[in-house]
């Protein structure tokens, strides 16, 4: 290899995105930055990682191990309490869901090991009904004996129908992630107006 070419290889190394740099921390999980030195933040940000892995792996043994008994487990649309009825959830997503990823950025945990309270922000990627979704998430999450007994999740439905509309991106494993991803190159002069609101009756 000449100097030449040396040269070339090593600036399109350094002109990697991020995203190239975020190593496999988990089956089907990646983390762009370093897990804590300290133990105590570290184990909430393990737990926080293996139950990302459950959804990507579709592991309901590690969920099992992960999550508490009693566990409160809520996100838009659906509020629950059960570690059985959360592996039914788990089921239900893995058996409509294909090609699940999901990936955290270096400035993912926000932790605080005297309340036992962890936040992680992550990007949750799947193929389901008939369409790629590349949502950017949010986890609240509480740790007691060792597993989570309280998750929050904090996302925006819109995000996966504009993506299918051609209305926003899905950028994979940004440095930073935002509420909702840029928007398309069609619709970046333009906010797209979206109502939410019920599409059927009920009594």
């Amino acid at each position: 290899m000449t100097r030449a070419t040396k040269a070339l290889a090593l600036a399109a190394t350094l002109a990697l995105p991020l995203a190239a740099q975020a190593e496999d921390i988990r089956p089907g999980v990646t983390y762009a930055g370093t897990l804590s030195s300290d133990p105590a933040r570290a184990a909430m940000e393990g737990l926080i990682l293996d139950l990302a892995s459950s959804w990507a792996s579709c592991n309901a043994d590690l969920m099992k191990a992960t999550v508490s008994e009693d566990v409160a487990f809520s996100y838009p649309t659906t509020a629950y309490s059960g570690r059985d009825t959360m592996l039914a959830d788990l089921a239900t997503f893995c058996g409509m869901a294909t090609d699940t990823s999901i990936y955290l950025p270096a400035d993912a945990f926000f932790v605080d090991t005297e309340t036992g309270r962890i936040a992680a922000e992550l990007q949750f990627r799947t193929f389901q009904r008939g369409a790629r979704q590349v949502v950017n998430d949010v986890w609240v999450a509480h740790v007691s004996d060792g597993q989570i007994s309280v998750i929050k999740e904090y996302l925006d439905g819109r995000v996966k129908d504009l993506q299918k509309l051609g209305v926003l991106e899905m950028e994979e494993s940004p440095k930073s992630l935002t509420p909702w991803p840029a928007r398309t190159k069609e619709w970046e002069s333009c906010f797209p107006i979206v109502k939410a609101a019920p599409v059927n009756t009920c009594p």
